[in-house]
């Protein structure tokens, strides 16, 4: 495969569309020009919106397929130079990159106004379906029309919830509009393409001033970059969520292990000054409830001395108590003695009745008949004397 220099040109069919390369060989244009290009559905009249050099890959011619005839069917079979069997297809990223179709010439004047007819058709098809769409009363929105440049195709984008039987509105506008008639349904981000307008950052829509493709968005990418769940704020124009949510997300993605690692440390660092905050309160109360109960006991014991302290005095007074009687007991023998040696040799004989106590009842007086005897004797002695045997 021969490797040649070629010069591209970035054309634009409509305002806000998708910029398509073409390959500008034979062609001098600028930024800026109208040419007609080579598209699949035949010549186009597009805008150089940009031109660029790349390097182009000529592919080796492909082998006329060989015919065979078997048992009555024609069978087609592909072979290389050798005379083997092609291949498989491979993928896309494999087979190389696609030739580009070619810049046909510069626009004319003829061209122009062949545009601006177009454009003037495409405003009266777009009523004349409008109000058929009306009195067939399809549940379908007529979004735009386009004619081809040489207008023999006008395409329809309508947009519809479901899906919509659209035949006899494809037979009527084919008979009224003289050519052949294209449905095409798109997607609310298509519309919204389409129609162009303004975001809620008060900018263009990315849709229909730079936006190329439509990249898929995710809620995960708004929960990535910690954004408000708030479908009103992160919902564009058309419904879906905005296509700017995936500008920054690789970088959110990307740094989001290491936001991950610092949360992680300051979580843990958290976790850790709880922790201690929690041995010291434990530490704390623990403490309180030693000295609570230390000055409990000290009480207790404090209590229990002055019981004891008054058990004492008790036992004392009742001590004191019992002493007294004794003492008294002790000094009235002591006085009862001395008032015996102090008695004549006479009554010393005679034993002196003790006081009566306090509280004591009366001793019985004991028959004394010794002294009776005693007392009859001297009196027997003085009237006459005892006789003897």
């Amino acid at each position: 495969m021969e490797e040649k220099m070629i010069r591209v040109a970035g054309v634009r069919f409509r305002e806000n569309w998708k910029v398509y390369d073409f390959d500008t060989e034979g062609v001098d244009v600028a930024v800026g020009v109208r040419v007609v290009v080579d598209t699949e559905r035949g010549p186009g009249l597009a805008t150089v919106v940009r031109i660029k050099n790349q390097v182009a890959v000529e592919a080796p011619p492909v082998p006329e397929p060989v015919v065979k005839m078997e048992q009555g069917l024609q069978i087609e079979e592909e072979i290389d130079g050798e005379g083997e069997p092609a291949p498989a297809p491979q993928d896309k990223a494999e087979q190389g990159p696609k030739p580009l179709r070619k810049v046909l010439r510069t626009a004319t004047e003829d061209d122009l106004a062949r545009e601006e007819r177009n454009i003037g058709r495409e405003a009266e098809a777009f009523k004349i379906a409008q109000d058929l769409i009306t009195e067939r009363d399809l549940p379908m929105k007529l979004i735009r029309v386009e004619y081809s440049f040489d207008a023999s195709r006008a395409t329809f984008f309508f947009f519809s919830e479901t899906r919509v039987d659209f035949r006899e509105l494809v037979k009527d506008l084919a008979y009224k509009l003289k050519s052949r008639i294209e449905m095409r349904q798109i997607g609310v981000r298509d519309v919204a393409r389409m129609i162009g307008g303004f975001g809620p950052c008060g900018r263009e829509l990315c849709c229909s001033s730079f936006l190329k493709n439509f990249e898929p968005v995710s809620i995960r990418m708004a929960k990535k970059q910690e954004m408000v769940l708030n479908p009103a704020k992160i919902s564009g124009v058309c419904g879906r969520l905005l296509c700017c949510l995936s500008y920054e997300y690789p970088m959110y993605d990307e740094i989001k292990k290491d936001i991950a690692g610092m949360k992680e440390a300051v979580v843990k660092e958290k976790e850790r000054k709880e922790e201690e905050r929690r041995i010291s309160e434990e530490r704390r109360e623990t403490e309180e409830r030693r000295q609570a109960e230390e000055k409990r006991r000290q009480e207790e014991r404090k209590q229990q001395e002055q019981r004891r302290e008054k058990q004492k005095e008790e036992q004392k007074s009742r001590q004191e108590k019992k002493k007294e009687p004794q003492q008294e007991k002790k000094g009235q023998q002591q006085q009862r003695q001395r008032q015996q040696q102090q008695q004549p040799p006479e009554q010393k004989g005679q034993q002196p009745q003790p006081p009566e106590q306090e509280g004591e009842k009366p001793a019985k007086k004991k028959k004394r008949r010794f002294w009776r005897r005693k007392k009859k004797g001297q009196q027997g002695e003085g009237s006459a004397p005892p006789k003897t045997e």
